[in-house]
């Protein structure tokens, strides 16, 4: 059974790597993760199968882990049997509530419960809903991909939005594995979902002269948004990443960011191009 279960997982991870790069990149070719996708899809019993694709088109995700003994889907109390049966692997368990299939995870990337001295992003619209200029990085030390999501994660971690970087950058890195987050003018949106706590919230890093993301297009990646997604954000998050494709379409936005060389610059900068564009 737990081999079906992550069958399921992955399975998720893959439709929304498929999301995601229908967001950033309309035009790429898809080919490839679309017959990964149906691959795996055949390898579940037939009713698992069925009942997968019926939740997904109900919910942004069919898979969801348990959370502070509640589905991370729907939010409800799940009995405590259940939550021992889906942390023993025993059969494939299902919340009560919403249906959604339950997995039970070794660890997941936290927000601090406790009280922070941090003023966090301020409850306003648009972009600063999810940054702050506290997460603007303008100049990365990074040389490689790992590097810069480690040092984003690093910058997240040190301004208390999560408790500990390192099982976030081991997600972020397990995700590029699958596709690389690295889209076309030199932008990257490496992620983590199912984040406990919190809200939507992302570092941004710039490296001028660029990094090699393993981008489709072959290009160095240049503008790198480090993402942490709590389970119930991961159907802005594709809303949020149209937006920013939009924002940063032109050169002349790119380089505008680019020309930044302080935090408080960037964020000015940020703000203004997203102004008409993040919802």
């Amino acid at each position: 059974m737990k081999n079906i279960l992550n069958q399921l997982v992955q399975l998720q991870e893959l439709n929304f790597a498929l999301a995601e790069q229908k967001a950033s990149n309309p035009n790429a070719r898809l080919k490839q993760l679309e017959e990964a996708i149906a691959q795996l899809a055949q390898k579940l019993p037939e009713g698992i199968g069925d009942r997968y694709k019926r939740l997904q088109k109900r919910f942004p995700l069919a898979v969801v882990p348990v959370i502070r003994n509640a589905c991370s889907g729907c939010a409800l109390v799940v009995p405590l049997a259940l939550i021992n049966d889906t942390k023993a692997g025993r059969g494939i368990q299902s919340c009560p509530h919403c249906g959604r299939f339950l997995y039970y995870p070794e660890s997941l990337p936290r927000r601090p419960q406790k009280p922070t001295n941090r003023k966090g992003p301020p409850e306003v619209a648009g972009i600063a809903r999810f940054s702050a200029v506290e997460l603007m990085a303008p100049k990365l030390a990074a040389k490689t991909r790992d590097e810069a999501i480690a040092e984003l994660a690093g910058l997240l971690a040190a301004e208390e939005f999560i408790e500990e970087p390192t099982l976030l950058i081991e997600l972020a890195l397990r995700r590029e594995a699958m596709v690389s987050t690295g889209v076309e003018h030199g932008l990257a949106f490496p992620h983590v979902r199912n984040v406990d706590g919190g809200s939507l919230t992302f570092a941004l890093g710039l490296k001028k002269n660029g990094i090699d993301f393993g981008s489709a297009d072959g290009h160095l990646t240049k503008i790198i948004f480090l993402i942490a997604i709590p389970s119930a954000a991961s159907a802005f998050y594709l809303r949020l990443l149209a937006g920013l494709m939009r924002v940063f379409n032109t050169a002349d936005a790119r380089n505008t960011l680019l020309d930044c060389d302080t935090p408080e610059s960037m964020w000015k900068t940020l703000n203004k191009l997203a102004h008409s564009a993040i919802p």
